[in-house]
């Protein structure tokens, strides 16, 4: 972050309760860094502490394991300053493995979906089905964040449901172009299960919230691509009858999905037995 052609305002560390020698290395930068020492309390427990410690309008993410590509920063800020109402700016990311070698395959394959994901714009209703966005290749309106409530500690993909709440009340830009950051592929990150029962546990909280709400742009739209979403979701997990379930209330909602090729397959596998 120190190799930003736009400097940070300021490099914030949340030590989110560590037990190792995160502390004396943070000494070694001095005042170049300033510290947030917490108990541990996970994820969401640190962002919502950098969020609320940070003392400029904005707020930038980098997580222990990526990078930062040099531009991020002066790609990232001159978007937010234009327009008050855009909460979060955003782009492609590249990846490497656990000893830094490029992986150009799942590079291409992330950037044609993140460019798929953002054809039409980011709004809610895409992203209940289809949110691609990456943590340490966002910028953030720390009021933005703030005003949505937060990051939320009970669910396991505290962020995909903070894209979501942001959506529906401010606007998020997806810049095109080179990558905003380089993730790395290793052991030990989250497991396809926990992956996968985040998006359900989502998924589940937002239909919850589209059924006692009437003021939702494209509310049929995005309750029918969170059915899709759970549809999938439990395809993963080999729960056919879920996916099933889901699957025909987004039909009943929309039934035009059968012209979807990949609809009617994964109807008629749900009804196969394994």
């Amino acid at each position: 972050m120190f190799g930003q052609t736009r400097a940070p305002d300021e490099v914030l560390v949340v030590d989110d309760g560590s037990t190792d020698d995160t502390p004396a290395l943070l000494a070694d930068y001095g005042d170049r860094i300033r510290v947030v020492r917490q108990e541990n309390g996970g994820r969401s427990a640190a962002r919502n502490s950098a969020v609320r410690e940070a003392r400029g309008q904005f707020v930038s993410f980098l997580d222990s394991d990526d990078r930062w590509t040099p531009t991020k920063l002066e790609r990232h800020v001159p978007v937010l300053q234009a327009d008050e109402r855009v909460a979060l700016v955003h782009g492609h990311v590249d990846l490497i493995d656990a000893d830094d070698q490029p992986l150009p395959d799942e590079t291409a394959r992330h950037h044609a979906l993140f460019s798929a994901a953002h054809r039409d714009g980011a709004t809610y209703a895409g992203y209940a089905f289809d949110c691609r966005c990456f943590s340490s290749a966002l910028t953030l309106r720390a009021a933005a964040v703030q005003d949505v409530g937060f990051y939320d500690p009970t669910l396991l993909l505290d962020d995909y449901d903070v894209y979501l709440r942001l959506a529906l009340e401010w606007r998020i830009v997806f810049l095109e172009g080179p990558a905003m950051a380089v993730y790395r592929h290793h052991p030990g990150q989250m497991t396809t299960h926990e992956l996968t029962m985040g998006q359900i546990q989502t998924a589940e909280k937002h239909l919850t919230m589209l059924a006692h709400r009437d003021d939702i742009p494209q509310q049929r739209l995005a309750t029918r691509n969170f059915e899709l979403m759970l549809a999938r979701s439990w395809a993963v997990l080999e729960d056919q009858r879920a996916s099933r379930r889901h699957l025909l209330r987004a039909l009943r909602l929309d039934p035009s999905l059968l012209r979807q090729p990949w609809v009617g397959r994964r109807l008629v596998a749900s009804l196969v037995k394994r």
